[in-house]
C-alpha cells in the first residue's frame, strides 16, 4: 500500500485527543455523603464537569472515527490487492568504457539470470555482449525516453551511469516504480579542451571569419593565429580578407568603425573605436595586432588570446566536477503511482465506513444523553 498524501498520517496522532479528554473529565473530587444527593441527578453534574467521555465503546469509536479521517486524506493506494506481484528487475546501461568496467560484475549477473538490460540511447538496444559497447552520440539525451520504454509501475530500475555535469543539465528524470543509482567517478578521463570540436557544438559548418585592416601586416598576424587554431583544434576557419558576399560573420577583425553591430558576431577592434559604448560581444584592443606593437603577438600568445576570446564568447567552459549526492538524488524521482480502479474502491470503502462510524457514535452519544437525562 502507498498513500499519494503521506504527510497527512502525521493526523493520525491526533487519536490521542479523545483518550486525553476522556481521562480528563473522569476526575472526580472527594465524594462526601449527604443525605439529599439523591435529589441530584447526572445533569447537574454534566453541567460543572463538560462534555463526559465516560464509556469505553464511544472512547474507541471516536479513535476510530480519527484514525479514518486519517486514512481519508492520506489518500492510499493498493498495488497488491488480491496478488503478490513481484518486481521486474530492468537495467539501463550508459554506453561508456569507463561505466561498463566499473560494473562488469552487476551487468554480468543480470545477464545470467536472463534479466532486461539495455543500452541507453535512442535505438533501446539490448545489451548482448558487454564487450561491444556502441558509439552513442546522443549521451544521456535520451536517458527520459529509455526510462519510459523500459520501467513501469511493477519495475525496479537500475541505472548504470557516469557521474559528470551532463546529469545536471537534464531536466528531472522521472521513473515509474523503484530504481537504483549505481554511478562512477571517471577520475582517470582527460579533460578536454573546450575548442575540440567547437563547430559540432555550435551546429555550424564553418566558423566565418572576416579580417579587414587596412594594415597589410596586422592582417597575415591575425590570419596566422587563426591558422595555428585551425591545426591545433581542427576549427573550420573560412577566413575573408575583405566584405564579400556574405550575409553575416561568426568573427570579425577590423580598424574601421561599426556602424551597426550584430549581436551574433564577435568584433575585435582598435580601443576607442567604439567611443564610449561598451557592448558584450565588441573586445577592443589598445594595440594594433602587428608583431612590433603587441606584446601578445611578441610572446606567442595570439592562439592561445583568440582561443580564449572563442571560449568565453560562446560560454564554452565546462564544469567537470561531479555531482554530489544531493545533486544525484535531486536530478531523479520517482512518478507517484496513479489513481486506479482498486484505489478509487478503497476510498469509496473507507469513506462509507467513515460515515456509518459517525452516526454509530451520534446514535450512541444521543442515548447515554437521554439516559442521564431520565435517570
Amino acid at each position: 500500500m502507498e498513500f499519494l498524501n503521506p504527510y497527512m498520517l502525521w493526523g493520525l496522532l491526533a487519536v490521542a485527543l479523545p483518550v486525553i479528554i476522556h481521562f480528563w473529565y473522569q476526575k472526580k473530587g472527594k465524594q462526601i455523603a449527604w443525605a439529599a444527593s439523591q435529589w441530584l441527578i447526572d445533569k447537574t453534574a454534566l453541567q460543572h464537569r463538560g462534555i463526559r467521555l465516560d464509556e469505553i465503546p464511544l472512547l474507541l469509536i471516536r479513535c476510530l472515527l480519527v484514525v479514518l479521517l486519517a486514512m481519508l486524506l492520506s489518500r492510499p493506494v493498493l498495488n497488491w490487492f488480491g496478488k503478490d506481484i513481484k518486481k521486474e528487475e530492468a537495467h539501463l546501461v550508459q554506453a561508456d568504457h569507463k561505466v561498463v568496467s566499473n560494473f562488469r560484475f552487476e551487468i554480468e549477473s543480470a545477464l545470467k539470470r536472463e534479466e532486461k538490460v539495455i543500452w541507453i540511447g535512442a535505438g533501446l538496444k539490448p545489451l548482448t555482449d558487454i564487450a561491444s559497447i556502441p558509439e552513442e552520440r546522443s549521451g544521456l539525451a535520451s536517458l527520459q525516453r529509455s526510462v519510459n520504454s523500459t520501467a513501469n509501475d511493477n519495475t525496479h530500475l537500475n541505472l548504470y551511469l557516469n557521474n559528470s555535469q551532463e546529469i545536471s543539465h537534464l531536466p528531472k528524470i522521472l521513473i515509474p516504480g523503484t530504481y537504483k543509482l549505481n554511478v562512477v567517478r571517471d577520475s582517470s578521463r582527460k579533460l578536454e579542451n573546450p575548442l575540440s570540436g567547437l563547430a559540432r557544438k555550435l551546429g555550424k559548418t564553418n566558423i566565418n571569419v572576416l579580417i579587414d585592416y587596412r594594415n597589410p601586416d596586422e592582417s597575415r598576424t591575425v590570419q596566422a593565429g587563426l591558422e595555428a587554431l585551425r591545426v591545433v583544434f581542427k576549427i573550420p576557419f573560412h577566413i575573408d580578407l575583405k566584405i564579400g558576399s556574405r550575409n553575416q560573420y561568426d568573427w570579425i577583425f577590423t580598424d574601421k568603425p561599426i556602424t551597426k553591430p550584430n549581436a551574433q558576431t564577435l568584433y575585435v577592434v582598435p580601443e576607442g573605436n567604439m567611443g564610449d559604448k561598451v557592448f558584450e560581444n565588441i573586445i577592443q584592443v589598445s594595440d594594433s595586432l602587428r608583431l612590433a606593437t603587441s606584446d601578445i603577438v611578441q610572446n606567442g600568445q595570439l592562439p592561445e588570446w583568440l582561443g580564449e576570446m572563442l571560449i568565453e564568447h560562446y560560454d564554452l567552459e565546462e564544469n567537470t566536477n561531479p555531482l554530489s549526492g544531493r545533486q544525484l538524488n535531486a536530478a531523479f524521482g520517482r512518478v507517484k503511482p496513479g489513481k486506479g480502479p482498486l484505489s478509487d474502491g478503497l476510498h469509496q470503502w473507507l469513506l462509507l465506513l467513515f460515515l456509518l462510524t459517525l452516526i454509530l457514535e451520534r446514535w450512541i452519544s444521543l442515548n447515554q444523553s437521554i439516559s442521564r437525562k431520565y435517570a
